[in-house]
């Protein structure tokens, strides 16, 4: 039985979409049996991997109107080795199509129930927001993966996370982070290497080992439409994304 992991953090720009696309590849690549949900209007985490979301028949958006129908019909195949549910512009006014539906936060459980059983992951890539699509990603999932920034603010966002998280528990209430991830850093600096520092101390072995460093390969990735571990496999994110991976496999199997 596979593992569902949303990755989430209620503020943009801290690597969210980056983490999933390249944890994804990394497993799949490995051998692993990988499923990616772009739950994100801004179906960036879709463009990474080279897809057109104005080109696609379905996508998620389809899934939570008709989660009868479970989730397959709206995969696609990827050139990276994994399945994607791939998000779209209909996703934008889905929220209100939504807002009337009885269990509303349960359309993707519902819509995943057979996944579980046939991929050894499920990453989630919900947007930055708390609204529908965030429940959705953290109620169906095992365990919330936290990509924090190695910013002044970054502690700031976590006491939000953790009142959302505390929220879901009311219909999930197994539902915990399961790790925090440290991205962008720059260890050059003594204030990335203070934040770090009071993050493990707050934190302690939630926070994972491997730190993502800033990197331009990084950036330029998802540009190319191709996970880091294709695009730069010798550059500093996708040696590190690496690392991760193989952090991630031994907590959860």
């Amino acid at each position: 039985m596979g593992v569902i992991l949303a990755l989430a953090m209620q503020k943009g720009g801290v690597g969210k979409t980056t983490t999933t696309l390249s944890l994804g590849s990394v497993l799949a690549e490995r051998g692993r049996r990988v499923l990616l949900i772009d739950l994100d209007p801004q179906a960036n985490l879709t463009q990474g991997l080279g897809i057109d979301p104005s080109e696609l028949e379905y996508s998620v958006y389809e899934v939570l109107l008709n989660p009868d129908r479970g989730a397959k019909f709206a995969m696609v195949e990827t050139d990276a080795g994994l399945d994607l549910i791939p998000a779209s512009l209909a996703l934008a006014g889905a929220e209100l199509e939504l807002a009337g539906k009885v269990g509303r936060e349960l359309l993707l459980r519902k819509a995943l129930r057979d996944e579980r059983d046939i991929y050894d992951y499920i990453l989630i890539d919900p947007p930055p927001s708390l609204g529908i699509f965030s429940l959705n990603a953290l109620a169906v999932s095992d365990a919330v993966l936290v990509p924090l920034q190695l910013h002044a603010y970054a502690l700031k966002a976590m006491p939000q996370l953790e009142e959302t998280i505390s929220l879901v528990r009311e219909i999930h209430p197994r539902l915990a982070i399961g790790g925090i991830v440290l991205t962008l850093a720059d260890r050059r600096t003594n204030l990335s290497q203070q934040i770090e520092q009071q993050i493990r101390g707050q934190y302690g072995d939630l926070v994972f080992e491997t730190v993502i460093p800033m990197n331009v390969k990084l950036a330029e990735a998802p540009t190319a439409g191709t996970p880091i571990s294709r695009y730069a496999p010798n550059s500093a994110g996708a040696v590190a994304y690496s690392a991760l991976a193989t952090e991630l496999e031994v907590r959860y199997g």
